[in-house]
């Protein structure tokens, strides 16, 4: 019984070393944590990152925000954004060259999938650090300009 729930277990919370798990395919380019401002007192602490991939053979890029094991409110439904965008979207606003996911999850925003061949992205990431149902207030930030380009 006790390996059938780890197998089960495996499932539901992916690796960080899996771009599979997180519905991306493709080699890990970048990781970055996302910084949380503690309210009361001011200070930084982490809980999710950004992780993006590349499949140099489809020239596609792809990213979640994952949330850290172990970690306080893993597993809990907290309100997540991810936004990517690709140098071309000023010019030509298509699903391929900007997409995002936003909502209350468990464990992931994404995947979100911008083409990046010849490209450099944009990232934006926020998380918040409650399981509320307001997401305006995200007390975890990222924005990241001309990352990985190629």
């Amino acid at each position: 019984m006790a390996a059938v729930a780890a197998v089960s277990l495996s499932v539901v919370t992916p690796t960080a070393a899996s771009a599979g798990a997180y519905g991306c395919s493709g080699k890990l380019v970048g990781s970055w944590k996302v910084p949380m401002k503690d309210l009361l007192n001011g200070g930084t602490y982490y809980r999710s990152d950004v992780k993006l991939y590349y499949n140099a053979s489809t020239g596609w890029n792809c990213a979640a925000l994952v949330k850290r094991p172990g970690k306080p409110r893993y597993g809990e439904k907290t309100p997540m954004f991810l936004e990517i965008f690709n140098s071309r979207w000023a010019e030509d606003n298509w699903k391929n060259n900007h997409d995002k996911d936003s909502g209350r999850f468990k464990y992931q925003a994404g995947p979100v999938k911008v083409y990046g061949k010849n490209q450099c992205l944009s990232i934006y990431a926020r998380h918040a650090d409650h399981t509320g149902t307001g997401t305006s207030d995200y007390n975890g930030r990222l924005d990241l300009g001309r990352v990985a380009c190629r």
